[in-house]
């Protein structure tokens, strides 16, 4: 009885840990996946190749793996959305535009 009182604790520890390090890194990969819509941003704004990326005003744009505003298949299978926000020009210091974004994932 003792022998499977001590089994069920260490499988509940092991449990516990897997679990708790596939949320750890779920939280890198959508840290990560806003870093790099911020960079792909910036490429944007900077080329101007766009011309749904307007010039002035705030506006907001939609990551995903597909059927958003950008198509990324390459995201992970955790973020399920990744959502940028380009404010109006001066917003931002020295009369730049200021830009956030938020990574939207799941843990299941």
């Amino acid at each position: 009885m003792v022998v499977s009182v001590l089994a069920t604790v260490m499988l509940r520890i092991i449990s516990n840990q897997a679990r708790l390090t596939h949320h750890q890194v779920s939280r890198i990969q959508s840290q990560y996946a806003a870093k790099a819509a911020i960079v792909y941003t910036l490429d944007k704004l900077r080329r101007n190749d766009d011309a749904s990326w307007p010039a002035v005003g705030q506006f907001t744009k939609r990551m995903c793996r597909s059927g958003c505003d950008i198509n990324e298949g390459g995201l992970p299978s955790s973020i399920q959305r990744v959502d940028i926000t380009v404010y109006a020009p001066g917003s931002g210091i020295s009369n730049t535009r200021r830009i956030s974004a938020k990574a939207i994932y799941t843990y299941p």
